[in-house]
């Protein structure tokens, strides 16, 4: 095998560690800092900017040096250490982020300040090490044959092909066989073993691995690349920032489009990822063939960058037919990933034809081949930087993914047409050849415009549902949209089918008016002694608060991540103005995070998880570390409520059993009162069930109290009804605990139900 095969095999290896990494990175990080758009955007953008750093700082200094394949070796050895010195790094930040939050008082401004700083310096170091390998291993290859465009295309593609399998392996694998800490091991082995190959090719050739640049330089033989001057040079240098942050703000934007095909498990976030990174890989490998046969490689990036915008916007087109009976018909399961891979591996191929081409139109020339990676791929990553948070934080919530895919593609356009214009004149592209452009864009985008094809595609959702499951007679089945639209955590829809309120999240719905709710209040009270406090997280419609105020002399704080459902509360609840007068608080947080962060004790805690169980992120409220952390927030009579939808069979239940009882050994189990969903009641001291009755007995005298159980059914309207919803007692509840698996932060069991 040639040694330049070697050290391909080598990069790939490296790609699939780094990939490893940064999937249980942020696993780990939000939890600490939230899963809110803030705290994840904060992450990403930390994780990238050390990339950048060190492809720029490690590009100049490799060209100056002889043992590029030493340096090499040695980062990828760094990396292995200091990737596992990140999760501890991060345990031991936790003080001083409750610091903050206590000094700030709670300021969210402040703390999210605070966490991304923090962030950024625990990730500064792993990520500076690995952008560094990218411009040494270029500079080494083309030091070799002066080959640039070749290797630059093929180390990328095949890197990000790497990269590809490193999302694959622990977002569908690892993390749910063995856990986050082990799949990291795992990643520290692949770069031991990068490194100790590396090692041996730089002993085994010794200490003159190529020419050296100084040398080359020296003697005159200086190897040139980009056939265009500074001036040019220097506008693809820019022109390959704008488009890395399109590609980012597009990434951004199909991960909140996608939802509506992909849902929101786990494997789809993984899937759509991987997605995104074999056409990268695939256009970038794919352009290592005509490279260098490319006699006008500026107009070339230009003309890809046209076809970005073209397709970006044709695209939003595609949104209702693809979720539509008709495609149900022809592609059956599979519509989600056929769904996905149109609107995604199509775009995401075309810019990964751009990097090899924009590299071939900058670089000067073979001896200062790892500088000019370096450059490129670090203006590429800082403009992905601000593509991804101005997406997340700014287009999407102020104007809409629609609006936001259409500004993007008009910038592709844009910057297309220019670099078209400033290739010379050894070909002739008039610019009446654009004008067609131009004006096929224009059509596209006015119509885009008019119609919002992505909420329109959720309205279409929320339509044809109602039409396949018809109310009885004689009402008439039928929808009412209240409100759809974007927010900076999800897209919202509030709407009605044959006069039943609903709640929808990114397309999945979270819930509707209905009893079960209510006695996610009433159960865990009746359970306390004289309860005066009550946190709720996820406040949804809002129905459990409601039920909560009517038990006299208590506060309610309700903490929901998606703030806007808040504003729907008056829609579900006519006299929400009437409920929020009654000691109750709005807190707009992630629930866990705020638990963390906020002392603040409680007698009753009560947790409506969004669905379903493997929704990615939920498992961390279902995790024994969250139960441990709800349980230092109780009074010494407090009382925990979980309410457990149900997942994809009994040993979802038991797990669950496990977890919670082995936080709360006083612990019983309760059926939803339509027999599907089950409450968790936790206690910290032992229930006294004559007590109980009494208390329940007690409080079914109150006409409100029965009137509200009774709002939507009578399935819970009298005590007998309320006694029978017991499914485990504490006895039944220690004899089933064994058979269950313990959910942890590191072991998210709920999560990766496909590996069971």
């Amino acid at each position: 095998m040639q040694q330049s095969h070697l050290i391909y095999l080598l990069f790939f290896a490296s790609g699939i560690s780094g990939l490893m990494y940064e999937v249980v990175w942020l696993r780990m990080l939000t939890r600490v800092t939230g899963v809110t758009v803030y705290a994840t955007a904060t992450v990403v953008a930390a994780f990238m900017a050390g990339l950048a750093l060190g492809s720029f700082l490690f590009g100049r200094i490799v060209d100056k040096r002889q043992d590029p394949l030493r340096m090499y070796a040695s980062l990828e050895f760094l990396i292995a250490g200091a990737a596992l010195l990140v999760p501890y790094a991060l345990s031991a930040s936790i003080p001083l982020f409750g610091y903050v939050h206590d000094l700030s008082q709670g300021n969210l401004t402040v703390t999210i300040a605070a966490r991304a700083v923090v962030c950024f310096v625990l990730l500064l170091v792993p990520t500076t090490l690995m952008g560094g390998t990218l411009p040494i291993l270029t500079s080494y290859l083309v030091r070799k044959d002066s080959r640039f465009g070749r290797h630059l295309s093929l180390l990328y593609g095949i890197n990000t092909l790497g990269a590809v399998n490193g999302v694959v392996w622990s977002g569908f694998l690892s993390i749910g066989l063995v856990g986050e800490m082990k799949t990291m091991y795992i990643g520290a082995v692949i770069n031991l073993f990068v490194a100790t190959g590396a090692y041996f090719l730089f002993r085994r050739e010794g200490r003159q691995p190529g020419v050296p640049a100084t040398a080359a330089v020296s003697s005159g033989r200086e190897s040139a690349i980009s056939p265009y001057p500074d001036r040019v040079r220097a506008a693809v240098l820019l022109a390959f920032a704008v488009s890395g942050f399109t590609a980012l703000a597009y990434e951004v934007i199909w991960t909140r489009q996608l939802i509506l095909f992909l849902e929101t498990s786990i494997y789809a976030f993984s899937g759509m990822l991987a997605l995104f990174l074999t056409g990268i890989a695939l256009g970038s490998v794919t352009m290592n063939r005509f490279l260098e046969k490319l006699t006008s490689p500026l107009a070339v990036f230009g003309i890809l960058e046209l076809v970005v915008g073209l397709l970006s916007v044709v695209n939003l087109y595609l949104f209702v037919p693809l979720d539509s009976a008709w495609a149900e018909s022809v592609f059956g399961w599979s519509v989600p990933v056929v769904a996905s891979f149109i609107l995604v591996f199509p775009l995401t191929f075309a810019f990964g034809l751009i990097f090899p081409v924009a590299g071939y139109c900058y670089a000067r020339s073979a001896q200062s081949a790892g500088a000019a990676t370096g450059r490129l791929y670090g203006f590429n990553t800082v403009g992905s930087i601000l593509g991804s948070l101005l997406a997340g934080f700014l287009f999407v919530p102020v104007m809409g993914s629609t609006r936001a895919v259409i500004l993007m593609a008009g910038m592709n356009t844009l910057l297309g047409i220019i670099l078209v214009a400033m290739e010379p004149a050894r070909i002739r592209i008039r610019a009446a050849t654009l004008v067609p452009v131009c004006l096929v864009f224009a059509a596209l985008t006015w119509g885009a415009i008019g119609n919002d094809p992505f909420l329109a595609t959720v309205e279409h959702r929320i339509f044809r549902a109602a039409q396949a499951n018809p109310a009885e007679p004689p009402v008439h089945p039928n929808a009412e949209v209240h409100f759809n639209g974007e927010t900076l955590e999800g897209t919202v829809t509030a709407f009605a089918t044959s006069g039943r309120k609903r709640l929808w999240i990114n397309g999945i719905g979270m819930t509707s008016l209905c009893t079960e709710t209510k006695l996610m209040a009433h159960l865990p009270l009746l359970f306390a002694r004289d309860p005066k406090e009550l946190l709720v997280v996820c406040f949804g419609m809002g129905t459990t608060v409601r039920s909560a105020t009517l038990h006299p002399g208590l506060n309610v704080a309700a903490v929901e991540l998606v703030k806007e459902t808040f504003d729907l509360f008056k829609y579900y609840h006519p006299d929400a103005d009437e409920v929020l007068q009654k000691n109750v608080r709005l807190i707009a947080n992630d629930g866990r995070n705020h638990l963390l962060f906020n002392p603040k004790k409680y007698d009753v805690i009560t947790v409506d998880p969004a669905p379903p169980t493997y929704s990615a992120g939920t498992v961390n409220l279902y995790s024994r570390e969250f139960f441990q952390l709800c349980r230092d927030r109780l009074t010494p009579d407090g009382v925990m409520c979980l309410w457990f939808p149900g997942g994809w069979g009994d040993e979802d239940v038991l797990a669950i059993l496990r977890t919670f009882s082995e936080v709360f050994p006083e612990c019983s189990v309760w059926s939803g009162p339509h027999r599907w969903g089950f409450y968790f009641i936790g206690t910290l001291k032992p229930v006294s069930w004559q007590e109980f009755r009494e208390r329940v007995n007690e409080k079914f005298k109150d006409p409100a109290f029965v009137q509200d159980l009774a709002e939507y059914d009578r399935s819970c309207a009298t005590p007998e009804q309320l006694y029978r919803l017991l499914l485990w007692d504490k006895a039944a509840v220690d004899r089933l605990r064994p058979k269950g698996a313990l959910i942890t932060d590191d072991y998210p069991f709920t999560e990766f139900f496909l590996v069971r």
